[in-house]
């Protein structure tokens, strides 16, 4: 038998957040916002791993350049 899953906080908010019924275009605004805020925060990581690891555009344009194919 499985274990039920716990909701955490934010998912309750959601929850008590759209018990009201949304129309068609609200859904789509909210899942446009939703996308995003978590776009933007994996920029700012890749953003954040990019200065920690010293990479540049040119250091990208170096490995898209190389071939580290497997040979058959």
């Amino acid at each position: 038998m499985e274990q039920a899953t716990k909701l955490n906080s934010m998912q309750l908010f959601m929850i008590r957040l759209f018990e009201k019924q949304l129309n068609a275009r609200q859904e789509e605004e909210i899942k446009k916002l939703l996308t995003d805020y978590f776009a933007k925060q994996i920029d700012d990581e890749m953003d954040q791993i990019w200065e920690e690891k010293g990479l540049s555009q040119e250091h990208l344009n170096e490995a898209l350049e190389q071939h580290k194919r497997t040979h058959y």
